[in-house]
């Protein structure tokens, strides 16, 4: 199958990006996107391996595509197709692998092949359930999708080359095809820059919700964009007349019936002895994929129960606000907070209660009164409040007293009923050499410290204050 190496060259940064999502979702170091190419299995996305790709006789996912079904190893080291692998005998030192197979068609009314997998790798054993290997294969079309693109892009590429050969006194055609072909056919359209007018081929006008017609005015096909696009689109427009730039952007717009859509659009100049006198281009409904990803992009960032932002997250918007905080001069603050008694409340009332509980605390930390300040539950009972308001970062000590009066939640009837604090560790950011892990470890030494004294209170440990000044919660 010679589009494999094709995909192995085009390496669809998207690819990555799925893997980083899939390790982040299961929790596991390595998650790869790999394709099978005669000797050798290579890993067009990867996640947490440095290595591009192993020989195929050490692959697990040739299994996977061989039975065409997903495999679940949960022990390699005591299975006896993979016990003597040099990959878990030998780094990574694979102990668990779930796999999915992708499948993707040469050409529209083909067969789909397997021609790689998506697998998820972990250094110990462990169990994957049905939920989670249908979750795994949901991930998997996403790949899939993608692959499956450009493979159909490659084979638009060899039918260009046939219609090239069929029209070839017809140079502006030719670039049409080219770019319809590159993305799969969608629709075609040119400016006329003299008369500003532009035809669209059928497609084009299937994007937007209209018969087929004559052709529209330059600003009667920018309407349809929201004004913020619709500048962009008309200063890349007018860009590529001027300088005769090509562009390539996706963009919000608004169809005919009001539907609101993705689109993908590309333009290129048109030139006659030198001079510009029009554009062509291509117009790709790009809705379902944007949807995907941003659907994937919400389940990376989102806590599920809690609906902060998800370890992840944090540790993205951590990074983006101490480079932020550096380059500004300004300060930053981070807060950990650890739920006392939490074990007795889904060991007495279950994990119902227990989860209530997790919401009541998102709720208390998305509060106005803490304003953009960024919630995130780092896993179990553990939270996180990052803090970049400069008032707020001054009166570090009251925001914590005020966390520790709200973040009380008594549990049951009776004279002693089980009381839910908060425990909480508060530090700053110290000069440019500082980091995240320099902001986590001192945190976490702050909130034990609170531990060590007592359950319920505050440690701030800032550059004006330091570690030892101890806040308690409100009786």
């Amino acid at each position: 199958m010679s589009y494999i190496r094709q995909l192995i060259e085009a390496r669809d940064s998207g690819l990555s990006q799925l893997a980083a999502i899939a390790a982040d979702l299961f929790d596991v170091p390595i998650a790869l996107v790999s394709l099978l190419d005669r000797d050798r299995q290579v890993f067009v996305g990867r996640y947490g391996l440095e290595a591009e790709g192993t020989p195929i006789e050490q692959s697990f996912c040739r299994h996977a595509v061989a039975q065409d079904k997903p495999l679940v190893v949960p022990d390699a080291g005591v299975d006896a197709r993979f016990c003597f692998n040099g990959l878990v005998r030998g780094e990574p030192n694979i102990r668990f692998y779930a796999g999915v197979p992708l499948r993707v068609r040469a050409r529209a009314g083909q067969s789909a092949t397997g021609i790689g997998a998506l697998c998820l790798i972990d250094t110990v054993p462990r169990e994957f359930s049905d939920a989670d290997l249908a979750r795994l294969a949901s991930l998997a079309c996403g790949v899939e999708a993608i692959l499956q693109s450009t493979v159909s892009g490659i084979a638009m590429a060899e039918d260009r080359a046939r219609i090239n050969r069929l029209y070839a006194g017809q140079q502006r055609l030719q670039r049409q095809f080219r770019q319809a072909e590159r993305m799969a056919a969608m629709g075609s359209w040119r400016l006329d820059v003299s008369a500003q007018t532009v035809t669209w081929s059928e497609g084009v006008y299937d994007i937007h919700d209209l018969p087929p017609g004559d052709g529209k005015s330059v600003d009667d096909a920018l309407s349809f964009y929201p004004p913020a696009d619709r500048q962009r689109l008309a200063s890349l427009v007018e860009q590529a007349i001027a300088t005769g730039a090509a562009y390539d952007a996706e963009l919000d717009f608004i169809s005919a019936r009001g539907v609101s859509k993705r689109v993908r659009a590309i333009g290129e100049p048109e030139l006659e002895n030198g001079r510009v006198v029009g554009l062509i281009g291509v117009f790709h409904d790009v809705t379902e994929r944007h949807e995907m990803f941003l659907e994937l992009d919400r389940r990376a960032n989102t806590d599920e129960v809690t609906l902060v932002a998800s370890r992840h997250r944090f540790v993205t918007h951590v990074d983006d606000c101490v480079a932020l905080a550096q380059l500004r001069g300004e300060r930053l603050a981070l807060m950990l907070i650890d739920l006392d008694n939490f074990k007795q409340v889904n060991d007495t009332f279950g994990h119902a209660t227990g989860d209530d509980i997790l919401r009541k605390v998102a709720g208390q930390l998305r509060s106005p009164w803490l304003g953009d300040c960024l919630a995130a539950r780092l896993g179990g009972d553990e939270f996180a409040l990052v803090i970049t308001d400069q008032a707020m970062i001054a009166q570090l000590p009251r925001v914590a007293e005020n966390l520790l009066r709200v973040l009380r939640f008594p549990l049951g009837k009776g004279k002693d009923p089980l009381m839910v604090t908060a425990t909480i560790g508060a530090v700053e950011l110290r000069g440019g050499g500082d980091c995240r892990h320099d902001l986590l470890q001192r945190a976490d030494r702050a909130l034990y410290s609170a531990k060590r004294k007592e359950r319920g209170t505050c440690v701030v440990d800032v550059p004006d204050v330091g570690p030892e000044q101890g806040l308690r919660a409100a009786s």
